[in-house]
């Protein structure tokens, strides 16, 4: 379900989410190293791998500059890019923890739903009995 750039309705979609504080934007996105970070900073609107669509204003941060400084030093610890998960670790979720981290709040659900709605769906193939899993040819093995 992709959502209309000019829908009023925004139901889910595959969205790539940053939050922009003090003039840059942060973001997370998969690596194929364990020592590389996943958080990655770049201009405002300018991510090389995705097309800006549009900005949604969340609350001001009444944090100083060195306190969001030393959240973002955790959240690159705390993301490292081989973490990143399509469904359960993208960077909405990122976008998410990081904006409540600074104060202003959550990203709207409709940014992240069809990664919570993927989420379920694989959640409950992976506890389905194995005829369902085999007739649906769903595979938990990724060998």
């Amino acid at each position: 379900l992709l959502a209309h750039k000019k829908s009023p309705f925004k139901l889910g979609g595959v969205f790539h989410a940053g939050v922009e504080v003090n003039g840059l934007e942060w973001s997370f996105g998969a690596t194929m190293s364990e020592t590389h970070p996943g958080v990655s900073c770049d201009e405002p609107k300018q991510h090389q791998q995705h097309h800006y669509r549009q900005t949604v204003v969340l609350k001001p941060t009444h944090l100083k500059a060195e306190d969001i400084a030393d959240i973002i030093s955790s959240l690159l610890e705390e993301y490292p890019g081989d973490d990143y998960d399509l469904l359960r670790r993208n960077c909405c979720h990122f976008a998410d923890d990081f904006s409540r981290r600074i104060g202003a709040g959550g990203i709207p659900s409709w940014v992240i739903r069809l990664a919570r709605i993927g989420a379920s769906v694989d959640s409950m193939l992976q506890a389905a009995p194995r005829p369902i899993k085999e007739r649906l040819g769903y595979t938990d093995d990724y060998d």
